[in-house]
């Protein structure tokens, strides 16, 4: 079965029965469809809920130190702006007031002042935004729940202008945004180099590198065209005197990259071996090579 459409699952959202029996027994047990509904539900308790309902949470001074800090303003932004509304606390009892004799002056008659000539001031009164509701069940007008959910959008991007707008005369404008550079991964470093050429009856010519990479660690690359062979490919680093020999897998393709074992000196095995080798089962050098070279170190 298909699943559930758009507009099938807005209008569950808001609380009407859009669904045969066939259609509910998909939702129940599909993922995905109950996993959307799940979304635009949460959608609706959030775009209903009434706002008189809800208290607000006071956000702390130590809230604007970290946004103060992310944003890397001024020091003279420093301070809270949720602090900076003026207090209309009446002065302490026993305080010094205009028109009161300071301590150690003679006693003075009491000073009955005026009664103020200007209102004082108030706050207007905030008028909670009317929450939106569902619509009454059995509606099944697909258009009006496009409506409601254009709504939501709607109000959610009036919302986030707000905000903006609210941060950009709060906080005035930042400092420009400097792109940062992109950090690069550290390179591997080519110690030492072979130009590999053919033996025998071969004809390609290629390159072995070795790359000590960030971590300390040796490899070897190795570059060489694939050849005419009724084997497979073989790396190997030989001792000067063809003596001494050891293998560093089967190359496949182009390039091929081994790992060189921590305790081998290079120094000792100098020569680049690629040899054909017979499938056989023996792992022993078949003494017919493809192409060889002798690493130089870098300078």
């Amino acid at each position: 079965m298909k699943h559930l459409d758009d507009e099938q699952l807005s209008l569950l959202a808001l609380g009407e029965p859009a669904v045969s029996p066939a259609e509910a027994d998909h939702l129940a047990f599909c993922s995905e469809c109950s996993g959307t509904l799940s979304a635009l539900e949460r959608t609706v308790r959030a775009a209903t809920v009434d706002p008189a309902e809800v208290e607000l949470a006071t956000p702390g001074p130590h809230n604007w130190a970290a946004i103060h800090q992310a944003l890397g303003l001024s020091p003279g932004q420093a301070q809270d702006p949720l602090s900076r509304a003026p207090s209309l606390t009446s002065p302490t009892a026993g305080s010094p007031t205009a028109g009161s004799p300071a301590a150690g002056s003679p006693a003075a008659a009491p000073v009955i002042s005026a009664p103020p000539t200007s209102a004082p001031v108030t706050s207007a009164p905030v008028t909670a935004p009317t929450p939106l509701r569902p619509r009454a069940a059995g509606a099944r007008a697909g258009s009006g729940a496009r409506r409601w959910v254009a709504m939501a959008a709607a109000a959610g991007i009036v919302v986030g202008a707000a905000a903006v707008w609210a941060g950009y005369n709060v906080l005035g404008r930042g400092p420009e945004a400097v792109p940062s550079p992109t950090p690069t991964a550290p390179q591997p470093v080519v110690i030492a180099q072979a130009p590999l050429q053919p033996l025998a009856s071969y004809t390609a010519n290629g390159k072995a590198l070795v790359e000590e990479l960030p971590d300390g660690t040796r490899q070897l690359v190795v570059q060489l065209p694939d050849s005419q062979i009724n084997g497979f490919r073989e790396v190997w680093v030989i001792s000067p005197d063809l003596s001494k020999l050891v293998s560093l897998g089967v190359l496949d393709g182009e390039p091929g990259v081994f790992a060189i074992p921590e305790g081998l000196d290079l120094a000792e095995y100098p020569i680049v071996d690629v040899s054909n080798e017979p499938f056989d089962g023996n792992p022993a050098h078949s003494s017919d090579s493809i192409a060889r070279g002798e690493l130089a170190t870098e300078n």
